[in-house]
């Protein structure tokens, strides 16, 4: 009895947010367009724990943001090209990027800036948080690319760009991270881990990473980003706490294999809205919770 219960409560609450969100289907030019037309999030709604909570429970948020974010002359900030960044799409920037994120690690309300008009090939990368201050920002403004070799990558890898175990962390900005997924989904050589970065004759690994992944972390801010062209899923949230993302686009392909938009797993308190998802034959499959622990 008590599961019958609990299982017409979750199905009610689901129902209230389809609702109450007000989402929009539409047909992109190109691929599956998902698009929450919603400017605002609800007055006094937040998703918990796979469902809705409104107007009388204990958890309540006004206003567009339900979470937030360093503001005011108290933080620091962190160009990365102030420290040895090129920003040519030639480069790896990667170590650059890691010494920024050192830095601004330390530092409470810090912001680490990858500024407009430069754009910045990164290798897989590790935005590591045990040890780092709270409420960083990432205020990505430039854009960010994949490494298109197979020598680039390792077999097996997940994730191109991560952030792990931070407490308070934004993206936000205009910028693009872009995953140049082609070179994954046209691959036909075989993969061939010692290839040197420049050699193209060799195929790809044949597990294809997401192209941003946070985990472990609570009180995620995502905001006014493009990421585009991802080998397989764009945005993925693992094992988070408190998470928002508004003003997001995730763009590829109609043809891309399985590059989903946004994908949640093990994490609870998520509000998305005002985002545009136009991806390939995936891309609104795994947009909802998909289980909480």
């Amino acid at each position: 009895m008590n599961c019958f219960k609990t299982y017409s409560l979750v199905i009610l609450s689901i129902v209230l947010f389809l609702w109450s969100s007000r989402i929009a289907t539409c047909h992109a030019r190109e691929g599956n367009l998902w698009s929450l037309k919603r400017t605002s999030p609800p007055a006094n709604s937040v998703k918990e724990k796979g469902y809705v909570r409104t107007a009388g429970s204990s958890h309540q948020h006004a206003g567009r943001s339900t979470i937030s974010t360093p503001q005011g002359g108290s933080s620091k900030s962190f160009n990365v090209l102030d420290f040895g960044a090129k920003g040519d799409g030639n480069t790896d920037d990667s170590k650059a990027f890691e010494a920024t994120w050192a830095a601004a690690c330390k530092v409470e309300a810090s912001t680490m800036i990858v500024p407009s008009g430069s754009v910045f090939l990164l290798h897989y990368i590790s935005f590591s948080g045990p040890g780092c201050e709270a409420d960083i920002v990432f205020q990505l403004d430039g854009k960010i690319i994949a490494p298109t070799s197979p020598g680039a990558w390792k077999s097996g890898l997940l994730q191109w760009i991560e952030f792990t175990k931070l407490n308070g962390i934004t993206i936000q900005g205009k910028g693009v991270i872009d995953g140049q997924g082609s070179v994954w989904w046209n691959n036909s050589p075989t993969y061939n881990p010692e290839a040197s970065e420049g050699d193209m004759s060799a195929k790809m690994p044949g597990t294809k990473p997401t192209a941003l992944r946070f985990y472990g972390s609570t009180r995620v801010v995502v905001t006014g980003i493009t990421i585009q062209n991802s080998p397989q899923t764009h945005l993925k949230f693992d094992d988070c706490t408190t998470v928002q993302v508004s003003d997001f686009t995730a763009a590829s392909p109609e043809n891309s294999p399985n590059t989903d938009g946004i994908h949640l797993q093990n994490s609870q308190d998520v509000l998305i809205y005002s985002s545009d998802l136009a991806c390939g034959n995936s891309g609104t499959s795994n947009y909802l919770l998909t289980t909480n622990k």
